[in-house]
């Protein structure tokens, strides 16, 4: 039997908890005002450190924000795991998508609309986000397809389409849902639209 590592120090724990605390209010910022408005004296600001903390945890403010956008992926793919675990149905893994992209809407959406503008690592873990999904969608397809529950489609087309589909609305949440969030007020329509296209 493994012994028990050393137990972490307070000096330890405090700079984790300080760690915590500017992702937490760097996604508050980028929520608020998008990654353009996210800098790092902001990002200190909102949690009351000086600016030079930041630089203490992130050598870069595009380590930042990678580190902005795969907290927000980490967290997705926990929740997605947590609620389509098993053999889901497709139905099942979209609502489960559904409920992770409402959790985090705001951010995700500054994400989308921002992502040309995002770091390359940032980028990289949007699109290994993407992959999870599609992943998902294309097990549970599988599954029901056995069953011939649902249509003879590119596999990878399948991903693409629900993806776009999501992305499109979360891009344009102003227009679809003004003032609130496009996924409580859309997201339904939308699995039922997607499954309406790949069932039979």
């Amino acid at each position: 039997m493994a012994l028990p590592g050393p137990l972490p120090t307070q000096r330890t724990r405090q700079r984790e908890a300080t760690r915590r605390r500017l992702i937490e209010a760097g996604l508050r910022v980028v929520a608020d005002g998008g990654f353009a408005g996210a800098s790092t004296a902001a990002i200190a600001r909102a949690t009351g450190k000086a600016h030079g903390t930041v630089f203490v945890h992130f050598p870069t403010r595009d380590a930042l924000v990678a580190e902005l956008v795969a907290e927000v992926g980490r967290t997705m793919s926990a929740q997605l795991a947590a609620a389509a675990s098993g053999e889901p149905s497709l139905g099942a893994v979209l609502e489960a998508h559904l409920a992770a992209l409402a959790a985090h809407e705001a951010v995700y959406a500054r994400v989308l609309a921002e992502a040309s503008t995002l770091p390359q690592a940032a980028r990289a873990q949007v699109l290994a986000l993407q992959s999870g999904i599609a992943f998902r969608l294309r097990a549970a397809w599988s599954r029901e397809r056995a069953r011939g529950a649902v249509r003879d489609l590119d596999p990878v087309a399948l991903g693409n389409m629900w993806i776009a589909l999501t992305n499109h609305y979360l891009m344009n949440r102003d227009l679809f849902a003004p003032g609130g969030s496009v996924i409580t007020k859309c997201g339904a329509a939308l699995a039922t639209q997607f499954l309406d296209l790949v069932r039979t």
